[in-house]
C-alpha cells in the first residue's frame, strides 16, 4: 500500500497497480440537487486543473441557479487527482465538514493560483501543501486536524480509488470529465453547450 501511495506522490498513478483498492463506504462523491433530477451529472474534477476552475467559476454558478436549484439537475463531484498536491487539497477537502464541501470547493478554485505555490520550484509540494492548511483553519480545521487529514489512509485509499473508478467505468485520462446520463464529455463546457445537452435529456 505504501508503495501504491508513492507512485502517486511521484505525479502518476499506475492504474494497474492501484487496482486494489478500495472505495470505503463512509466516503463519497458530494451531490447536490434533487435526487429525482430527469439529468444526472457526474464531474471529474481536479483541483489543480485550470480548465476546471473555469468551469467552477465561471459555468457553474448558472448551472446550479437555472437547473440543479429548480430540480433539473442532480451534480456530483468525483476526485480525478492528477498530482500530489491535488491529493493533498482533496484530503483536506474531505476533511471538511459535509456542509461545508462546496464552499470550501469553490474557494481553493477561486484562489487556486494563491495555494499552489510555485516558487522555489524544488518545494512546490511543501509551500502548497502548507498554504492549503491556511484555507482549512478558515472551515474549522485546525493544524493538527489537517495533519491527521493528510495521514488518514481511509481518505487516501478513497480518493486514489475514486480515479481507478473513472478511468475503469469511463476511460477518463483528463478534467473536467462530465457523465451526463452515462454519456461521456471531455473538457470543459460552458453554460450553453450544458444547456443544450441537458434540454436534449430531460
Amino acid at each position: 500500500m505504501k508503495l501504491l501511495k508513492i507512485l502517486i506522490l511521484t505525479w502518476i498513478i499506475n492504474i494497474f497497480a492501484l487496482s486494489a483498492l478500495y472505495s470505503s463506504e463512509t466516503l463519497k462523491g458530494m451531490q447536490i440537487g434533487s435526487e429525482d433530477a430527469p439529468v444526472s451529472i457526474i464531474e471529474y474534477r481536479s483541483l489543480t486543473c485550470s480548465h476546471c476552475a473555469e468551469f467552477s467559476n465561471e459555468t457553474y454558478p448558472q448551472l446550479k441557479t437555472e437547473f440543479i436549484d429548480t430540480g433539473v439537475v442532480k451534480f456530483e463531484l468525483r476526485p480525478f487527482a492528477l498530482n500530489a498536491i491535488d491529493l493533498n487539497a482533496f484530503k483536506l477537502l474531505h476533511c471538511a465538514d459535509e456542509a461545508d464541501f462546496f464552499a470550501l470547493d469553490k474557494l481553493l478554485f477561486n484562489e487556486q493560483k494563491k495555494w499552489i505555490v510555485t516558487n522555489p520550484s524544488d518545494k512546490v509540494l511543501e509551500n502548497s501543501t502548507k498554504a492549503l492548511g491556511d484555507y482549512g483553519i478558515l472551515f474549522g480545521i485546525s493544524e493538527d486536524d489537517y495533519a491527521e487529514c493528510l495521514n488518514n489512509e481511509e481518505i487516501t485509499d478513497f480518493i486514489l480509488s475514486e480515479r481507478i473508478n473513472g478511468v475503469e467505468n469511463f476511460d477518463i485520462s483528463s478534467t473536467p470529465t462530465f457523465i451526463i446520463n452515462g454519456e461521456i464529455f471531455s473538457g470543459n463546457k460552458s453554460f450553453e453547450e450544458l444547456e443544450k445537452i441537458i434540454l436534449k435529456k430531460s
